[in-house]
């Protein structure tokens, strides 16, 4: 379900993917857009999932449509058929050459290009107006609501970068509930401006060789902070003895290849972080037919839709207890998050991007 806001206006439901959940999306039919997607932040982790998997269906949704990406020139961000790529160069301090790239390139390309809006994969890009339509992605605002996870220089980067960004764009698209509603309450002012929740789609897994098995290990994650693995080997020295294997991915982000296999045949997926703007690897371990344990993270309930296994609250015993309960689900509570997660599509992702992007033209 989508949701706007516009200027002295009450939140109110905006117009909604006009299509299934349980059917493939398709805009074929409507009047084609020309769009350009800033994916240069798009290097590694969510935000490179996201764009990934987003610019793979638009094409198949929607393929009257043109689409334009720019990308750093040495980025590995696969362009399917259909897509059309712009390369620039970056240096070596990354965070700051991006941000001159994306000011100097995206208003040449609106030159050029003339599209009909641009999608902004995350809040820190451009600084200039573009004279044309920006539609900013916003992920999560963990930078604002959980500054210790963030070393000094990278808090205030985000904060300023994406406080441009946030201020710039024409619609905020969120990528959950949480996010949407986190945006309006630490910065007010974007209450005005029209927004809509867009979930992740999780279909990219399926296929995965072996999947649904629960012959492996218990997967967790460590690349970054809020995933507290420290807690959950915590909750396997409570589990005890007859503790499963526990297998922590972590820095550096392993191929997706591999991250799928190791979710695929996983005994149970355990999210024990404290904040996720969306928690895609809750609908992946779903959609694989993998017991998944999540903390009580708003995020993670929301896109869960009751089918994980919920910590009451971040401590040793939540996880043990939890985990122990994902250990013996039968296969009725796994079916039932297999069907929970097959709802969620990037065929719907693209098609309520689309939705959001035609609001505002």
């Amino acid at each position: 379900m989508a949701w706007t806001r516009g200027p002295g206006t009450p939140a109110s439901r905006g117009p909604t993917v006009a299509c299934s959940s349980r059917t493939p999306c398709s805009c074929a039919g409507e009047d084609p857009v020309k769009i350009l997607v800033d994916a240069l932040p798009a290097d590694f982790g969510g935000i490179r999932t996201y764009a990934q998997h987003l610019l793979a269906a638009w094409p198949a949704t929607a393929p009257d449509d043109e689409v334009h990406v720019l990308l750093a020139d040495d980025s590995h961000l696969p362009v399917p058929d259909g897509v059309v790529a712009h390369r620039v160069p970056l240096g070596h301090r990354r965070s700051l050459s991006r941000a001159v790239a994306q000011s100097r390139h995206l208003p040449r390309l609106v030159r050029e290009l003339r599209p009909d809006a641009v999608l902004a994969t995350l809040p820190s890009t451009t600084v200039r107006r573009l004279g044309a339509p920006l539609v900013v992605v916003v992920h999560d605002l963990r930078h604002d609501l959980r500054p210790d996870q963030f070393g000094r220089v990278r808090r205030v980067l985000r904060r300023v970068s994406y406080a441009r960004g946030y201020a710039l764009a024409d619609a905020h698209l969120a990528i959950s509930r949480r996010t949407l509603d986190d945006l309006h309450t630490v910065h007010p002012r974007t209450r005005s401006t029209p927004s809509a929740v867009v979930h992740h789609g999780a279909d990219h897994v399926a296929g995965t060789p072996g999947a649904g098995a629960r012959t492996g290990p218990v997967v967790t994650f460590a690349h970054q902070t809020n995933k507290n693995a420290d807690l959950v080997r915590a909750g396997w020295r409570v589990l005890g003895p007859d503790a499963p294997e526990l297998v922590v991915l972590g820095d550096p982000y392993v191929p997706d290849e591999e991250y799928a296999a190791w979710l695929g045949r996983a005994a149970v997926v355990v999210m024990a972080s404290d904040f996720e703007g969306f928690g895609l690897p809750v609908l992946e371990g779903m959609r694989l037919g993998v017991p998944v344990v999540v903390g009580p993270d708003p995020a993670m309930l929301e896109v869960a839709g009751g089918h994980a296994f919920a910590m009451t609250g971040w401590t040793p015993d939540e996880v043990a207890r939890a985990t122990r309960e994902a250990l013996a689900a039968d296969g009725a509570v796994v079916a039932a998050a297999i069907d929970h997660a097959a709802s969620f599509t990037w065929a719907r992702t693209v098609s309520g991007t689309r939705e959001l992007v035609r609001s505002v033209l």
